[in-house]
Order: structure tokens, then sequence, then C-alpha cells
């Protein structure tokens, strides 16, 4: 898509410094800069027509104090012009704000940097004509499988960004990343009845296509054949790696969130050093995950990236915190300064977890449901997830592609079921860790089996 990638450190990193030179010349208190180029080509296979985009995400945001009150702005690209606009709007904002925020202390100062993953040029090379060609390979993959294959779905989405952190307390860093992503859904039809499979990579560099089309086919026309489970009661479930990634980041997004500790709306607020699940347990939010495309050097706001122990065997060791939040705490950076959003510089740095890792087990899916008498197997898919209550830890969702565990073996697959309980609680309630591990946008969790979750089908 470019060939200038391997610059764009050193001229944002100039812009940083000739903004925070101009910054001083206002008779500025203090200042951050946070600047960002990316570029991005997505293409989209959606009922038969392909879709593809290449986009950006370009600008600048600053924070500025006047005293202790944060003025915050930001602007569309990253010219001269751009920069000052955002400076000059920050400070004027701050002028105007009637209280100062007297839990302020600081911007990052350290200079130390974490580990910057691998730039894979892959993704500078590949043309918009092989992507294309990928996603319509992915398409006849599937329907070549099986004839039941009705619809499908995909998207590619490859590119790289760049981010340059400064401020007036000395910091000026920079970092950058590639990534390569695929989804894949297919729809498989009989009759009346119509299911999904899905499919998926996620890595630094130009994916593979090959095999992503007939796995995602494989697992929609087998779920033709799904029955009624016909009970409701506690069963034991085995949530595949895809399921228990997406499981265990909702459970631990708010529950070790350094804002939602301080304000007592975590669950686990008061029980660091504590046991919080079952002793083959051990969680790190992983910012410096290898082949991750959030392995960058630093956070949003130029604090080094880490590897944060929070559960080690069962006990509840560490939250995470951004710059802000550590200082009300009197406790460490962890460096989980994420500012969200499709434009980036338009947000201010919240508290998010960058990879969330579980250490796996040394069995399979097959050996874990082999000492299961009767239970489920819930794979990749769960629905409504996101309306659990982050505080309760209650949850109430739907599992579209699951299969029937009886006496020890995987059974037919299963209608759709409805699956209750509590997020926190479930920490105490698996029963094994899988040695399977596969890397999600969710992080890396092995497949997990739970024990006693409500099951409606």
């Amino acid at each position: 898509m470019t060939s200038d990638f391997d610059d764009w450190e050193s001229d944002l990193l100039a812009r940083i410094e000739r903004g925070l030179k101009f910054s001083k010349s206002l008779g500025i208190d203090a200042l951050e800069l946070y600047a960002t180029n990316s570029r991005s080509l997505n293409v989209k296979l959606r009922g038969g027509m392909i879709d593809a985009t290449q986009g950006g995400n370009i600008g600048v945001g600053c924070r500025c104090l006047t005293g202790r009150k944060i003025g915050f702005a930001s602007a569309s690209g990253i010219t001269d012009s751009a920069v000052d606009f955002a400076i000059k709007s920050a400070l004027s904002i701050s002028k105007t704000l009637p209280d100062e925020d007297n839990r302020w202390s600081n911007f990052v100062q350290t200079s130390e940097i974490g580990k910057n993953g691998i730039i894979d040029t892959s993704v500078l090379e590949i043309s918009s004509e092989e992507i294309v060609n990928g996603v319509n390979s992915i398409s006849k993959e599937a329907k070549d499988y099986d004839s039941h294959v009705s619809s499908i779905d995909s998207m590619i989405s490859i590119g790289y960004s760049a981010f340059a952190v400064g401020n007036t307390e000395g910091l000026a860093k920079t970092s950058r990343t590639t990534f390569g992503i695929i989804e894949a859904y297919v729809v498989a039809s009989e009759k009346l009845k119509t299911k999904t499979g899905v499919g998926f990579l996620v890595g630094r560099g130009a994916p593979k296509f090959k095999g992503i089309g007939e796995y995602a086919a494989k697992k929609a026309v087998k779920l033709l054949n799904s029955k009624s489970l016909e009970k409701t009661g506690q069963m034991n479930v085995i949530l595949n790696s895809l399921a228990a990634s997406e499981f265990m980041n909702a459970g631990l997004s708010n529950s070790i969130n350094g804002q939602s500790v301080i304000e007592g709306r975590s669950v686990f607020a008061e029980r660091l050093g504590e046991k919080v699940g079952v002793p083959s347990l051990t969680i790190y939010d992983d910012g410096q995950m290898a082949g991750d495309p959030n392995m960058v050097g630093i956070d949003d706001e130029g604090f080094p990236r880490k590897t944060t122990l929070i559960i080690d065997k069962g006990v509840l060791k560490n939250f995470i915190f951004n710059q802000y939040y550590c200082n009300i705490s009197s406790t460490k950076n962890t460096g989980n300064a994420k500012r969200s959003g499709p434009q980036s510089y338009e947000s201010l740095p919240k508290i998010s977890p960058n990879s969330i890792s579980v250490v796996p087990g040394k069995r399979k899916i097959d050996d874990i449901a082999s000492d299961i008498n009767n239970g489920i197997l819930v794979e990749d898919i769960l629905l409504g997830l996101h309306t659990s209550d982050p505080i309760s830890g209650d949850f109430s969702i739907v599992a579209p592609n699951c299969y029937k565990i009886e006496n020890g073996e995987i059974k037919e697959p299963l209608e759709p079921l409805s699956m209750a309980g509590n997020m926190y609680k479930a920490f105490n309630q698996i029963l094994v860790l899988g040695n399977e591990t596969k890397l999600t946008p969710f992080g890396m969790v092995p497949a997990i089996a739970f024990k006693d979750f409500t099951i409606s089908g």
C-alpha cells in the first residue's frame, strides 16, 4: 500500500517535538501530544458482492493543563496547523473549565520502552488484487466442500500503523505494528434449517487464505444435524479456545480495571491476595505477546507495555492501570492506557486489557470430555455476552454452536442453547484447562471446562 512506512515513526516524533516547542511559547503549564498514522485495506464479501475499502487514521490529540484543569482537543491530520490547532484548543478549554482536578499528578515520565513486535513486511507487499482473490478463494473453498453451503460472508483486513507520544515532562516515544486478520462465516442450509460455521486468523502479517473456507464450511454442515436438548438444568460445559477467550475477556475487563476498582465497581476491589479461582488458573494481561498485533513497545500514554500477572494459581495478584489511576491509588502503572474508537486520536486514554493470556493445561478437548457424563461443548460464538452485568458478573447468553457430551464422548450437535451463570464465580467452577491455544482477537486462552452452568434448550 505504501513504501514509506519505515519513515513514519521519525516523522511522527518530529511533529510531536515541534508541537512541544510550540507549546512552550504559549506558556503552557503541562501538555501531552499523541499522534497516529495508520493505513488499512479491507475486503469484504457480503451477499455475493465484494466491497474493498482503503482507509486510515491520522490525527493528533492533546491534553493541556492550566493548573490542574485538564483540557482536551484533537484534530484530523498531523500538519503543523493541525497540531497547533489541537494545542491551542486544548489550552483554551483548560482555561474555561470551572473546577480543578485535585487528583491529577503528572504525565508519564519514564524513558523505558517495552519490546516492539516484529514488523511483517508482507502487509506492505500484498496487493489489493491478491486480497480480493483471497476472499474469492475462501468462498470457493467453502462452496466446494458441500452442496449445503448456501452463503459466505468473509472479511480480510490488512494494515499497519505507527504512533508517537510526547509530553512536557521529557517523554518522546514511538512504536508501530502490522496486522492481518481473516474472518469467515459460512452458512449451510437444509430445508428450513440454517447453521453458521466460523473460521478466523489473527496475526501480524498477510494471512494465509487456504483452509479457512473449508474449516468454517465443515463446522456449518455438521451443525445441520442438530437436535434439541429438551432439558433445563445445571450441566458441565466446555468452551473451546475462541469461546473461552471471549468469556474470560468479558469476565476480566471490568473486574481488574483500576478505575472500576477505585470507584467500587469491581467485585474484586477488596480481594487482592485472596483466592478468586481454582489453583490451576493463572492469568496474565500480556502486552508483549509475540505474534499479536497488539504487541507494541508503549501504551497510548507512552508507558512501556508489560506482561502483568493477574491471577496466580487462583490468587488475585494485580489490577491494571493507566497513569492517572495508578497515581490515585499509589500503585504501579501497568501500561494499559488505551485510546479507543475508529479515530483513536479523538479519545482520551482509558484503561483496557492488552491481551488476556491463560496458562494452558495438558489435555485435549476430547480427553477433557471423557470425564464428563452429561455436558455440553460450546464452540466459537457466544451471543449476548456484551449484555452481561459487569459489576455483578451475572450472564445469560445464547450458544448457537454446541454439541452434546454423553458418557464421556462428544455426540451430536445441538440446537442453540441458553446458558446462564456468573462470570466471577465461574473462575472457581473451572474443572480443567485444555492444552490447545490459538491467538484470537481477545488474547490467548485454551479450552476451559466449567462446572454447573445453567443450560436450557
